[in-house]
């Protein structure tokens, strides 16, 4: 038996998962738009990849929930 509450945390979760890949997505551009190859290695290296383990994590975390929230009991 679902409920609202159950819902409305699935709807959650999944906005939440959208707007973590849209953040992935400006971390990648805006290394891409450094104007020399150097400081776009710099900005991989120093920006791009420690953020991009944050936000994996919690997506990683966030499908997690959702997928225990519609686990049977």
């Amino acid at each position: 038996m679902t409920s609202l509450p159950q819902f409305a945390l699935t709807l959650l979760g999944v906005l939440f998962c959208i707007g973590d890949v849209a953040a992935l997505g400006f971390l990648l551009t805006w290394q891409e738009r450094a104007p020399t190859p150097s400081e776009r290695w710099q900005r991989l290296v120093r920006g791009v990849l420690p953020a991009v383990a944050v936000l994996l994590g919690l997506l990683l975390l966030a499908f997690t929930q959702v997928m225990l929230l519609w686990a049977p009991h």
